[in-house]
């Protein structure tokens, strides 16, 4: 329910309003919150800081923005190769943009690349999700991000 239907359906006030954008500014999965093009790609990929489990690679580099306030922004490899079948692929994608989503503040500064490894064909969500808690709760401390 959007914030006009919300207020259509009852009166609100306008601290409720505000309430509600927060809300949503906070936990939204942004433009600003990705890496978009080839160039933003490639510069990750140059000389990243490296983090390696079974069912990811993770890709790290400092933001090349001049202001400190960079959000953090992630992108996405998940190869055919490693996950067959596109639901378990498109699984895998919103289990790390949730998680990405839920860390950001702590990552932010940083321009972050994951990459599936075959493994994660066969991974729960719940052991995907633990696994990205530990690296990013890693990352945040090898970056000295605040957390």
């Amino acid at each position: 329910m959007s914030v006009k239907d919300h207020c259509v359906a009852s009166p609100c006030s306008n601290q409720q309003d505000t309430d509600l954008l927060k809300k949503r500014k906070t936990g939204s999965f942004s433009r600003a919150n990705r890496l978009l093009t080839a160039k933003q790609f490639s510069r990750v990929f140059e000389n990243p800081y490296k983090r390696h489990h079974a069912y990811l690679l993770i890709l790290v580099r400092k933001n090349s923005e001049p202001d400190n306030r960079q959000p953090a922004r992630l992108g996405l490899a998940v190869a055919k190769k490693n996950i067959k079948l596109a639901v378990r692929r498109n699984r895998f994608k919103r289990i790390i943009r949730e998680s990405f989503r839920q860390h950001k503040v702590q990552l932010a500064g940083l321009d972050i690349v994951v990459l599936a490894r075959h493994a994660a064909d066969g991974a729960t969500s719940q052991q995907i999700r633990t696994v990205l808690e530990q690296q990013w709760q890693h990352l945040a401390k090898q970056f000295n991000t605040p957390s």
